[in-house]
């Protein structure tokens, strides 16, 4: 067996399971789950009907990086929505995944170098995908608080140079999850030069990028800090979207990355 499975932790929603097993509210009352964040919303209808007018395609193995239709898709939602100089390119900067959780897990699979004394960073409280993957892949890792007195956002002022220096790879998640915090775009650029000086990867987790409540202020992303400066090739920068919270289709699991096209091939090499 893999001598790092010994390092994680229990899934910390089985462990609730576990905890709330026989335990039932008033029968006037209804359940509150605040464990898994499951959309409380319907499927949207269309998404259904689509589904069932090609239910005959379950009989035939998708291809890996999915249909040049969707990645189109994909590369002309991101440019309309964080107004990128450029559509990224469907075919080499775009890749349709599983659900951001098997990505955001396979990714730290596919870029650690093990050999290097390797570490991840990412902010505490987090979601646990990041370090398992951290853990699997060989890395250790180092986390970020996020509390009151740091806006509960990473300050990543306050990482030391030695810990940028060792990494590898950096998680971020904006909106954040749990606390919502928003990563400025400033900060996003900021990282984007710590990795161009220590020579790390950024993984964004954007799944909860539509939801928000002021219209005139969505989030931004990190593909769009790369466009405002006027880094198109998007190096060392990924993103990884879902459809589970944005469009209430948790079970479809159905996301992508998007970003650097060279990290992207050898991704893509690993998936296949």
């Amino acid at each position: 067996m893999n001598p790092h499975l010994r390092q994680l932790q229990p899934y910390p929603f089985e462990k609730l399971r576990r905890l709330l097993a026989g335990v039932t509210p008033p029968r006037e009352l209804a359940a509150i789950d605040l464990s898994v964040g499951e959309p409380k919303h319907p499927a949207p209808a269309f998404v259904r009907q689509v589904l069932a007018d090609h239910l005959e395609q379950l009989a035939v193995y998708p291809a890996t990086k999915g249909s040049a239709e969707l990645r189109a898709g994909i590369s002309a939602w991101l440019q309309r929505r964080f107004a990128l100089n450029a559509a990224p390119d469907p075919e080499h900067e775009v890749l349709p995944v599983n659900g951001t959780r098997e990505a955001l897990f396979a990714f730290a699979q596919c870029v650690i170098d093990p050999r290097a004394a390797a570490l991840v960073v990412m902010p505490n409280p987090f979601y646990q995908i990041y370090e398992g993957a951290a853990l699997l892949a060989g890395a250790a890792t180092h986390l970020l608080p996020c509390t009151a007195a740091t806006g509960f956002a990473p300050d990543y002022d306050a990482v030391p140079a030695a810990v940028w220096q060792r990494c590898q790879l950096l998680y971020i998640c904006s909106p954040g999850n749990p606390t919502g915090a928003v990563t400025p775009i400033a900060t996003l650029k900021k990282l984007i030069a710590l990795a161009d000086e220590h020579d790390f990867i950024i993984a964004s987790d954007e799944c909860y990028s539509e939801i928000y409540g002021n219209e005139d202020q969505p989030p931004p992303g990190l593909l769009q800090a790369c466009a405002e400066l006027g880094r198109d090739d998007f190096r060392r920068c990924l993103v990884f979207h879902s459809l589970s919270k944005r469009s209430n289709l948790p079970g479809l699991r159905s996301g992508f990355v998007a970003g650097d096209a060279d990290i992207l091939e050898q991704f893509l090499r690993y998936r296949t």
